[in-house]
C-alpha cells in the first residue's frame, strides 16, 4: 500500500535538508529557495514512496542513502543551465587575447599540450565550446600542430554522462554560426535525426570526471593553463566562493587564465591573481 504522500515542506525540513546541502556541495538554499527545493525534491519522493521530507532526509543520510541516493540528490539540487558560447565575450577574449599570448609563434605548438580545465561544466557546452574556440584559432593561424587537452567536472553524475556522450538536440547549436556547425558538429540521421554530435577530432581531447568542488583536494595531477569557472560561485557563500578559488587556483601554472562568470567577482578575496579584464584574471 502506498503511503500518504504530501508535498508540504516545514521550515524545519527545509533548514535540515538545506544545511546539509551547503555542508555537502556548498549550495546554499536559503528560506527564499523552499519552493525552489520543494520543486525539484518533490517528485523524486515520490518515487521512493516518502510521506515526508523528513523521512526522505533520515534515508539519504544513511549508510545506503549516502551511497545510493546521493549520486541522485547532488543532481536534483545543484543547478545545469548552460548554453553553446554562453557568455561569449570570454570566447572571443580566448581567441583573439589568451590563444595568441601562449602560442606567440609556430616553435610555440612544439612540445606543448595545452591544458584547461572547465569546472563546472554541466552537460559538456562549455568544454566543446572551448575546444571549437581552439580549433579555430588552429585553423586561422594555420597552426595544425597545436594540441590540448580540456577536462570537465560536475557534481552530478547524470549531466556527466550527457556531456561525455557530445549528444545535443539541434535546438541546442541553433546559434552557432553555421560554418562552426558544418566542421565540429554531425547532424543525426535515422533515428538521431533531430540531434547532433560533437566530431570525434575534438571529443577525444576531452575528458570528464563527476567533482565535488567542496572536496578538500580535487583529482587532478596537472596544472592547467586556463580555468573556467562561470556561474557557479553565485551559489555559494562569500567564504565558500574564496575557499574554493583558491583550491582551484593552486592547480593553475604561473601567468595563467581564470574566467568567471560576468555576475561574480572576486573582490577582496585573499588570491594571487590579477585583474587584467572583466571577470578575466591572470595568476601572478
Amino acid at each position: 500500500m502506498d503511503m500518504m504522500y504530501t508535498n508540504s515542506m516545514s521550515e524545519t525540513e527545509r533548514y535540515q535538508i538545506s544545511n546539509f546541502i551547503e555542508s555537502q556541495f556548498g549550495i546554499r538554499m536559503p528560506t527564499t529557495k523552499k519552493i525552489l527545493l520543494t520543486t525539484r525534491l518533490s517528485k523524486r519522493l515520490k518515487e521512493l514512496d516518502f510521506e515526508s521530507y523528513s523521512t526522505y532526509f533520515k534515508y539519504l543520510t544513511s549508510e545506503d542513502g549516502i551511497f545510493n541516493e546521493l549520486p541522485i540528490f547532488a543532481d536534483l539540487v545543484s543547478t545545469h543551465e548552460t548554453r553553446f558560447f554562453r557568455e561569449p565575450q570570454h570566447f572571443n577574449y580566448l581567441l583573439n587575447k589568451v590563444l595568441p599570448d601562449i602560442f606567440h609563434t609556430k616553435y610555440d605548438c612544439h612540445g606543448k599540450t595545452l591544458k584547461i580545465l572547465s569546472a563546472p561544466c554541466s552537460t559538456g557546452e562549455e568544454v566543446y565550446s572551448l575546444a571549437c574556440t581552439i580549433e579555430e584559432f588552429k585553423r586561422v593561424n594555420s597552426m595544425p600542430e597545436i594540441k590540448y587537452t580540456i577536462t570537465g567536472t560536475d557534481v552530478s553524475e547524470k549531466v556527466i554522462h550527457k556531456a561525455i556522450h557530445g549528444i545535443y538536440p539541434e535546438s541546442a547549436i541553433e546559434t552557432i554560426p553555421l560554418e562552426l556547425k558544418h566542421r565540429y558538429f554531425l547532424r543525426g540521421k535515422s533515428s538521431h535525426e533531430g540531434f547532433a554530435k560533437i566530431i570525434p577530432e575534438i571529443a577525444e581531447r576531452t575528458c570528464f570526471k563527476v567533482v565535488n568542488l567542496m572536496d578538500c583536494t580535487y583529482p587532478f595531477f596537472e596544472e592547467f593553463d586556463i580555468i573556467f569557472c562561470r556561474n557557479m560561485l553565485i551559489y555559494f557563500s562569500k567564504e565558500n566562493q574564496e575557499l574554493i578559488c583558491m583550491k582551484l587556483t593552486g592547480y593553475l601554472k604561473n601567468d595563467g587564465y581564470f574566467f568567471i562568470g560576468h555576475s561574480e567577482t572576486l573582490m577582496n578575496f585573499n588570491l594571487q591573481l590579477k585583474n587584467i579584464a572583466p571577470t578575466i584574471y591572470r595568476k601572478k
